[in-house]
């Protein structure tokens, strides 16, 4: 008998992806159940942005597999089930903010609910007023909350957010939070990647912790603190790249000047 559960949203096994003798992403393991918030932490380089992209049907992998909503990442199907927001928003910038929504729902052939969910997300971030401004003309961190509402408002089965706070005040990265909770409730999966540790301690249900390409931590909040022994996300980050007395050691020497 056929199951009545909808797929889960990402399934990666051992994907791999190398440019030139550097690995971009190495035998990465990655899951992202219905309803979940998963968050991608790691130093710059680590292998974050190529995963997403990877997942988006925008990067092929070396090796491995990525399935998003039961479909092979890349493939149309795929596409349609995933809803990106990228790092830095460009190649609209004629575009108006409503133009760019409505672009999206045209490509995705979105229904009247998402034209609702936009309405709702565009007063959230206070664009409302703004939506018949061009995206050029705007600020990097509204062209982001535009990209934003153009592809939480599909609530498709995976949503994957690149650098999920930069250049965001803080209302708008409340209004975030909010969205991807409310998008979670619903059963879609999220997928972020971000360097705000305190924002991934806590927005997100589970960390996975790239460097150089691989996982080398992965568990709730909860869990790394505990098996780290530490207080923080923070303390969790540094000790896993080899660095948890660093605060202490800048503090030191500046101290000493």
């Amino acid at each position: 008998m056929a199951s009545s559960h909808p797929p889960v949203p990402l399934v990666a096994r051992g994907l791999a992806k190398r440019y030139g003798r550097a690995a971009a992403l190495a035998d990465v393991d990655v899951r992202v159940p219905a309803g979940r918030v998963v968050g991608l932490v790691g130093p710059n380089g680590s292998g974050k942005t190529t995963l997403l992209h990877v997942v988006a049907g925008l990067t092929r992998p070396d090796a491995g597999t990525a399935v998003v909503a039961g479909e092979p990442a890349g493939s149309r199907l795929a596409r349609a089930r995933v809803g990106l927001v990228p790092d830095e928003p460009a190649g609209f910038d004629e575009l108006t903010v409503g133009e760019l929504v409505a672009l999206v729902h045209g490509l995705w052939r979105a229904g009247d609910e998402a034209t609702v969910r936009a309405r709702v997300l565009l007063d959230a971030f206070g664009l409302a007023p703004r939506a018949g401004q061009r995206l050029g003309s705007l600020s990097r961190g509204l062209r982001r909350q535009a990209s934003i509402v153009a592809a939480f408002s599909l609530a498709p089965p995976l949503v994957l957010v690149d650098e999920a706070t930069a250049t965001l005040d803080p209302e708008a990265i409340v209004v975030l939070d909010e969205a991807m909770r409310a998008l979670a409730s619903r059963g879609c999966g999220v997928l972020l990647a971000t360097q705000d540790l305190a924002f991934a301690d806590a927005s997100c249900d589970e960390l996975v912790l790239l460097a150089q390409g691989r996982v080398v931590e992965r568990g709730t909040p909860a869990e790394l603190r505990e098996r780290r022994r530490a207080s923080s996300i923070e303390e969790v980050f540094l000790d896993v790249v080899g660095e948890r007395g660093l605060r202490g050691r800048v503090r030191d020497d500046l101290a000493a000047l």
